[in-house]
């Protein structure tokens, strides 16, 4: 999804139409919206809590991986009192396509149903006790109801943002307190002590106050020696505080807050991904689709396909893997896609995909495939030891071992030029277990194995 289908946009004014029309995908995002109902009748319940009504439009979700997602989401913070209501750029889009309906009257009915279960439990929600209830599941979910019959109708949506804005650490935590419960994060401003001879320099002398965590984190850099130990221990006595408050839910927010400067899959992809883990061809397709937002780009691939920030700038292995699964189930001409479409990502490492593409072909019992895509690797990466050695691999599959034993031998040389140990003893393993006594009855059982049966590779192309 780039840009947003017009008729779905009915409804808006200009300036929201025009925000929509072409929402920032490739970053993280939120357009906040503003709705009232001009038929609400005054003073009543639903009328007086739609005034802390706030609806944003995002383009990120920070719980991304944590298939399946909700189409939206919503909770309620006091202090000031506020119902937030999130809802993805691209669930907005699919909610209206599915109801045949617009994208206001989406939001509207959103927001109506937050402000009406809001209305219905008033006392806990104003008191900052309704978030932690529905975490224990002692309330319903403030997008679980219905709008009350004085919001049903004469939404106006208004834009309360001119443009579209960073997700912060707000928002993340926002997310995080409906899917895990609240976490006892004190984000107040920071005023630290008065000192009896300032430093001029010191911004904590000069009587600044910080907001929390950023700006005092970074501030405490240009601070006097006293100043910057006070800074420090405020820091880890409130990120201490809001990891005991609730583990799993400080977990995410670091994770998620971490994960705000990474490149990430634009639409929903992430939570798409993560959700077919159960079937290999659609994770293929998605995976190929993400990819190819990423042209020569893989540690930048690698931090989108992240699920958490120690998973950043390391090309994961899921992904080719799943190269060699594709094979084992029967869909040859898939595993040559994926390969094709990492191959993309990362250009130096073609050589690899195309080799494990060739096993793959061979797993699926594609015999003539699998040999005219190790001679076509073979012609055009003659001196890559990895190559080399998958080339084998497929050929010992599909029980030809002298042949996989050339490969190999050709290898071996390649391996000890290039000074790459590893590649030599991979090698040698191979070698070894090949010229084994009972190395050709492994190797036409394993080669009977791979093939998929008659019903596995009925009606495939």
């Amino acid at each position: 999804m780039t840009e947003t289908d017009p008729v779905l946009l009915a409804g808006f004014p200009d300036d929201v139409r025009a925000l929509l029309a072409s929402p920032p995908l490739d970053d993280t995002r939120l357009l906040e919206l503003g709705v009232r109902w001009q038929d609400a009748a005054p003073g009543s319940a639903p009328a007086e809590v739609a005034d802390a009504l706030r609806l944003f439009v995002v383009t990120w979700d920070p719980l991304e991986w944590l298939a399946p997602r909700p189409d939206a989401i919503a909770t309620t913070n006091a202090w000031p009192l506020e119902i937030v209501v999130y809802v993805p750029i691209w669930s907005l889009a699919d909610m209206a396509g599915r109801q045949r309906t617009t994208m206001a009257a989406v939001l509207a009915e959103l927001g109506g149903r937050a402000v009406a279960t809001a209305a219905n439990h008033q006392d806990a929600v104003t008191s900052g006790r309704y978030a932690g209830l529905v975490a224990q599941g002692k309330a319903p979910d403030l997008l679980s109801g219905s709008p009350a019959p004085p919001l049903h109708g004469g939404a106006v949506i208004t834009a309360e943002s001119p443009e579209w804005e960073e997700i912060g650490l707000g928002a993340i935590t926002d997310f995080v307190q409906q899917a895990f419960g609240p976490v006892d994060f004190d984000r107040s401003l920071v005023e630290l002590t008065v000192t009896a001879i300032p430093l001029p320099s010191c911004p904590a002398c000069a009587g600044r106050r910080f907001k929390f965590p950023a700006d005092l984190a970074e501030s405490s850099e240009r601070m006097c020696r006293d100043h910057r130990k006070e800074a420090d221990a405020v820091i880890k006595r409130r990120m201490a505080r809001a990891e005991a408050s609730n583990r799993a839910g400080w977990q995410m927010m670091t994770d998620a807050s971490a994960r705000l400067s990474f490149p990430h899959l634009p639409g929903g992809l992430a939570t798409r991904i993560a959700g077919a883990k159960d079937d290999p061809v659609l994770r293929a397709r998605l995976v190929a689709e993400a990819a190819a937002g990423f042209p020569a780009r893989p540690e930048d691939f690698a931090s989108a396909l992240a699920e958490t920030r120690d998973q950043a700038d390391r090309f994961p292995r899921w992904p080719v893997t799943l190269i060699r699964e594709l094979g084992r189930a029967g869909h040859g001409a898939e595993a040559v896609a994926l390969s094709e479409a990492l191959a993309g990502v990362d250009p130096a490492t073609h050589a690899q995909f195309s080799g494990e593409a060739a096993v793959a072909l061979a797993e699926a019992g594609l015999a003539d495939e699998a040999r005219a895509m190790i001679a076509e690797n073979a012609e055009r990466w003659p001196g890559d030891v990895r190559a080399q050695i998958l080339a084998a691999d497929a050929l010992t599959i599909l029980g030809d071992t002298q042949a996989a034993l050339a490969r190999l031998d050709a290898a071996l040389p390649l391996a000890g030029q290039a000074k790459d140990y590893k590649a030599v003893g991979d090698v040698s393993k191979r070698i070894i277990r090949l010229t084994r006594p009972d190395a050709g009855r492994a190797t036409v059982q394993r080669s009977q194995r791979s093939r998929p049966t008659r019903s596995q590779r009925k009606g495939k192309r």
